[in-house]
């Protein structure tokens, strides 16, 4: 099977399904990737990191980023690649999206916990927001 553009449905479905996927950054010259966990919702590609790094200090200098992911089983694979800016939160209501989202879902990993306001404004974090601009997806088999 020749490798064929899959719909923007899919490539939704797609992203919906998958936890981890890979962050393009460039700054200057100099491309960098990174594997990050995610949760896609309502359009918007949701991550979260600490609040330092080589891949903050480079999405600050440059918020246009790129998103991958990919799945591959039984000689068939898709992929989707997104593109869009990223914008950088540490506020306590972008923290509870991101929470709520997490624990409602099959993400597990809380056991459906609550987070209370007060934790989320102590928690270290940088919530990523990336609002999709372009995206495309293909599938196909090897």
């Amino acid at each position: 099977m020749k490798p064929r553009e899959m719909s923007g449905t899919e490539c939704e479905d797609l992203l919906a399904k998958s936890r981890f996927g890979r962050v393009g950054l460039s700054s200057g010259d100099q491309p960098y990737v990174v594997p990050m966990s995610y949760i896609y919702a309502d359009g918007v590609i949701l991550l979260h990191s600490g609040l330092k790094g080589k891949k903050l200090d480079i999405v600050k200098d440059n918020s246009r980023v790129c998103f991958e992911v990919d799945y591959a089983e039984k000689g068939r694979w898709r992929s989707v690649i997104a593109f869009g800016k990223a914008r950088l939160s540490q506020d306590v209501e972008a923290k509870k999206k991101l929470f709520d989202i997490f624990t409602k879902g099959e993400m597990g990993g809380h056991g459906g916990k609550s987070f209370r306001r007060e934790d989320m404004e102590k928690m270290p974090m940088v919530i990523w927001e990336i609002e999709i601009e372009e995206m495309t997806g293909r599938e196909g088999v090897w």
